[in-house]
């Protein structure tokens, strides 16, 4: 009897410890199954948001005063900085639109009335005989493409933030300029207006004040060639024209309406 009670628990024992294990397999299963469904595919992360497509990042920018897809308009006024001969306060306006905020067409016009400077006058009094070979600048009209990569902020005596942007022009337009001779009853020039094509750099800054306000300043440097007279202190004698390379730089300053 106790032989035969014995067995039966011993068959107990060892279906218990069957079923335990089969219970232990099956929840290692099932969680080895959820494990693997939240498995994150770091390959497939990579492919779709990193792959060979955006190799080059772009700067996230948070511009406060925007000038894509905008008109503007600017008033300046300044110098004509580099002529030894001559000087002028140039007065203009330009018109542009900006297609993004890096890239925009500019079309511009400058009105120099250049008139010879104080050592020319100088040269004039001591001997009318004698004078350099020169011309005026009239003004000019140029079509350009404007190129802003650089935009910034600082601050100003940590009470403002001010906002600013720079770039380049380039261009190509007319200038005219009064060809300077010596008439032959006065001892004052005469002048003969010339047109020249010519080519434009420039460089430009804007500060703004609002979003449809702007200071701007220019530093433009003009490259033409000009017909020149050799001065003659007796008219009788004829001379033909010398071609001369011209360079007019001028600095600018004005402001600048934007469009809403």
């Amino acid at each position: 009897m106790k032989k035969n009670q014995i067995s039966k628990l011993q068959l107990l024992a060892v279906t218990t410890m069957m079923l335990f294990s089969a219970q232990h397999a099956f929840a290692q299963s099932a969680s080895g199954t959820v494990r693997s469904s939240d498995k994150v595919d770091l390959k497939k992360l990579e492919d779709k948001y990193w792959g060979a497509k955006d190799e080059e990042y772009g700067v996230i920018q948070n511009r406060t005063y925007s000038k894509a897809q905008k008109f503007y308009g600017s008033l300046v006024w300044g110098t004509l900085i580099n002529d030894p001969f001559a000087q002028a306060k140039p007065v203009g306006a330009m018109l542009g639109y900006y297609f993004s905020e890096d890239f925009g067409l500019e079309l511009s016009y400058l009105n120099h009335d250049a008139k010879r400077n104080d050592a020319v006058e100088a040269l004039n009094k001591i001997d009318n005989s004698v004078n350099p070979n020169y011309n005026l600048v009239k003004n000019s009209m140029t079509a350009s493409l404007t190129y802003t990569p650089f935009y910034a902020k600082m601050a100003f005596m940590n009470k403002a933030i001010l906002y600013f942007d720079m770039g380049f022009t380039a261009g190509i337009g007319m200038s005219t300029y009064d060809q300077v001779t010596k008439p032959t009853t006065s001892t004052s020039e005469n002048f003969n207006s010339k047109s020249a094509p010519h080519f434009e750099l420039g460089f430009m800054q804007q500060l703004f004040v609002s979003k449809n306000v702007a200071f701007r300043l220019d530093l433009k440097n003009t490259f033409y060639s000009q017909k020149v007279i050799p001065y003659q202190s007796n008219f009788n004698t004829t001379t033909g024209e010398e071609t001369k390379s011209a360079n007019d730089t001028t600095l600018t300053f004005g402001l600048t309406l934007f469009t809403n």
